[in-house]
């Protein structure tokens, strides 16, 4: 124990006291409310006492200034629980969308009275969703197959709870590594049978603002919180880094592992790693592009290699590793928004040139992705490139700003150089329904003709789409003429 004198309080900044500020994921739950400001519909991400900050995805079209003082009301299920006027102390947009802090200027947060509301909306909600002749504007058929997906991961569910119970008169059940693989092996074709009607039932309603709301808010309700279980689903979901799609996701499904406490959480992740295959897919295919550019670079000064939303750059690093790589040299220009993609980045690959590819380096550059579209002086000193590749970020954008940056991307290439732009492509099993509804993760599919017009203009093109083992990625390549 210590004594009264020998108590020490903060030091520099940490000297100014701030309320505690709670996660909403943890606080509501598993089940944040929504908060509304400018007729917008944003995530919260964390509250305080004093304040809430939070997230809206890139369809949200809001813009905020420091100072500004606004109305807001925290909703559940369509009901308020909290509302009041608060001061916008911090406002931030990029392609993935806006990230607002907000101070109250007419109140405190009870979080008591709060979080009673907050539940009496729960209840309320879920009590309504049990009358077989709810109205509104989630049809039928919706709530059915929602009612479908929900009946086949609890079966699952009930089955595993089963099979690893102690057996009459043993000590054990099943092995979990067995009753894992058993379940495996079947529900792979059978969760995708149930996203292929999911995509069909949604399609049509895109376009919709109001209807689109309903039904992904129906099913953040029924289905979102069973396939939870799965760690993949629920970064993906609630979003921890602000923003979907970070680099700790993309390792998820890179390194393919079983990860949960339990065999069914392990299952949901392997189901949530289903959807997501294609982002390892679309990976191996730039990892065997950069060896192909190396090894047809003739010119004295290495390899020019840029990737531009970089993330945890396993294509790199696996290139680094492979023995079967070329030797030539590279050099790599790393480009992320997030310093901690960077870091994992920067961390695994580094060393490699050290020792696996002496003849390779590597640089990264922490520049925000709308800086990257507003273009500066740092792309052009980066000099001429052999390859330039963006295969997570383009579909984030609408299409005037994804034609934009095409050119610009495409203007920094040496002659001969090669493009290569990924985006979810518009097909029977694209991720639509399973990303857009289940983790409100939303994109823009497209098709070959809409990213072929992106090199309208161009100068000197040699232009082809191809898709990823999946089909659910399509590559653009723009070869500079």
């Amino acid at each position: 124990m210590l004594a009264y004198e020998e108590l020490k309080g903060s030091s520099g900044r940490q000297i100014f006291f701030r309320p505690k500020r709670y996660d909403a994921a943890d606080l509501f739950a598993g089940t944040p409310p929504k908060v509304f400001l400018k007729s917008a519909i944003f995530r919260m991400g964390d509250i305080s006492l004093t304040g809430v900050c939070v997230n809206a995805n890139q369809s949200v079209d809001a813009t905020f200034e420091v100072g500004e003082l606004l109305p807001f009301a925290v909703k559940q299920a369509g009901l308020t629980i909290f509302e009041g006027k608060a001061k916008v102390v911090r406002a931030e947009r990029s392609v993935f969308g806006s990230k607002v802090a907000l101070n109250l200027v007419d109140g405190v947060v009870d979080f008591h009275s709060l979080l009673r509301r907050n539940a009496q909306a729960r209840i309320s909600q879920q009590l309504a969703t049990l009358d077989p002749h709810v109205g509104g504007l989630v049809s039928r058929e919706y709530r059915a197959h929602c009612a479908d997906v929900l009946r086949f991961l609890r079966a699952y569910r009930s089955v595993i709870e089963v099979s690893v119970k102690p057996f009459p008169h043993q000590t054990t059940g099943m092995s979990a590594d067995e009753a894992y693989a058993m379940c495996e092996e079947r529900i792979i074709p059978q969760w995708r049978s149930l996203w292929r009607a999911g995509n069909q039932l949604v399609v049509d309603v895109m376009a919709d603002k109001k209807q689109l709301a309903a039904m992904k808010e129906y099913t953040e309700l029924v289905v979102t919180p069973e396939l939870n279980h799965g760690p993949v689903w629920h970064r993906s979901y609630f979003k921890p880094a602000g923003y979907p799609g970070d680099f700790e996701i993309m390792n998820y499904v890179y390194d393919w592992q079983r990860e949960g406490p339990g065999v069914y959480e392990q299952l949901m992740h392997r189901v949530g790693l289903d959807v997501a295959e294609c982002i390892g897919t679309r990976m191996h295919v730039v990892r065997k592009v950069i060896g192909d550019v190396v090894r047809a670079h003739t010119g004295e000064t290495p390899a020019r290699v840029m990737s531009l939303g970089c993330g945890s750059a396993r294509e790199v690093e696996l290139y680094l590793k492979d023995p079967d790589a070329p030797q030539g040299p590279i050099s790599f220009t790393l480009i992320d928004q997030e310093a901690n993609a960077l870091a994992y980045a920067y961390d695994h690959a580094y060393p490699l040139t050290l020792s696996a590819k002496p003849q390779a380096k590597v640089q990264a550059l922490n520049v925000s992705f709308t800086d990257v579209l507003r273009g500066g002086a740092w792309l052009d000193e980066a000099g001429p490139q052999d390859l330039i590749y963006s295969v997570g970020l383009i579909d984030y954008l609408i299409d005037r700003r994804a034609r934009a940056l095409a050119a610009r991307l495409y203007e920094r290439l040496a002659p001969g150089g090669l493009l290569i732009i990924g985006n979810m492509n518009e097909t029977e099993l694209s991720n639509l329904w399973p990303m857009e509804f289940i983790t409100d993760w939303h994109l823009y599919y497209r098709t070959e003709q809409d990213m072929l017009a992106w090199t309208e203009g161009f100068a000197n093109p040699q232009a082809w789409t191809e898709t990823d083992p999946t089909g659910r990625v399509r590559l653009l390549f723009v070869r500079k003429g």
